[in-house]
C-alpha cells in the first residue's frame, strides 16, 4: 500500500532545514526532541511487578525499541547543520526532514494510494478536463530539490502557491466527471484540503512567513 503526503509549507522553509541558520536551528532541535520523546508510560507501565524487575533483563521493560531506519537525534543534528549524511542514514534522515516539514507546515493531508490507485486518479482528472500539469504524479515528478539524496520507494515534489491554488480549481471543476463514488470522494477531499492555501497564506504574511507551497511525499 503506497500513503501520500501532502503539506502547505513555502519550499524555501523546507530547504532552509538543511544547514538552517542559528535562530532557525534551536527551534528545530527543540522540535526534534520532542519528536523523539517516548510516550508517557501509563499507569500498567509505571507500577507492577514487570516495572520493578528491570535489573534482571537485558532491556528494562517498556523501554522503546529503536528500528535502525527511524532517525535519531543525530540524524537531525546532521540534517540541521548541513553535515555529511552517510548512505546507511539516508533513509533515516528523510524521515527526519519530513518529520520536521510535518511540524511546521501549515496544513497536511495524508492518503493510502498505491501507484495503481494514484494513476488511476491521475486519469479520471484528466478526462474531466484537468491538465496533467496539475495531476498528483507531475506534483511528484516535479523536483523539490532537497539536497538529501533520493532513495529507492520514496518520491518528494513540489508545486508553487499558485499552482496549489489552480489545482484546487481544477479538481473542483472536474468532480461531476469523476467516474467513481471512491474517486469522488477522493478528489472531494483533496478539494477541501486545497480550500486552505487562500486562508494560510495571510496568516502567514501576518507572522512573516512566506505563502505555503505545496509538498508531496509519496512512498510504496
Amino acid at each position: 500500500m503506497g500513503v501520500l503526503r501532502l503539506y502547505a509549507i513555502a519550499i524555501d522553509e523546507v530547504r532552509s532545514m538543511v544547514g538552517a541558520r542559528p535562530e532557525d536551528a534551536e527551534r528545530l532541535r527543540t522540535q526534534a526532541q520532542a519528536a523523539l520523546a517516548p510516550p508517557t508510560p501509563g499507569p500498567d507501565q509505571r507500577h507492577g511487578l514487570l516495572g520493578k524487575l528491570g535489573p534482571i533483563f537485558r532491556r528494562v521493560p517498556g523501554t522503546p525499541v529503536l528500528d535502525p531506519g527511524e532517525p535519531s537525534m543525530h540524524d537531525y543534528e546532521v540534517l540541521i547543520t548541513g553535515g555529511y549524511v552517510p548512505a546507511e542514514r539516508v533513509g533515516a534522515t528523510w524521515r527526519a526532514q519530513e518529520r520536521l516539514v510535518r511540524e511546521n507546515c501549515w496544513g497536511t493531508l495524508r492518503l493510502d494510494l498505491t501507484a495503481a490507485q494514484l494513476d488511476d486518479l491521475d486519469f479520471a482528472l484528466a478526462r474531466g478536463q484537468v491538465s496533467a500539469a496539475y495531476g498528483l504524479r507531475h506534483l511528484l515528478n516535479s523536483s523539490a530539490s532537497l539536497s538529501l539524496l533520493p532513495v529507492r520507494g520514496l518520491w518528494v515534489g513540489y508545486h508553487r502557491h499558485d499552482t496549489a491554488l489552480a489545482m484546487g480549481d481544477a479538481y473542483r471543476a472536474a468532480l461531476a466527471a469523476i467516474p467513481t463514488e471512491e474517486q469522488r470522494e477522493l478528489v472531494t477531499t483533496l478539494v477541501d484540503w486545497l480550500d486552505g492555501f487562500p486562508h494560510w497564506a495571510p496568516v502567514a504574511a501576518q507572522l512573516g512567513r512566506p505563502a505555503p507551497d505545496l509538498i508531496g511525499f509519496w512512498s510504496e
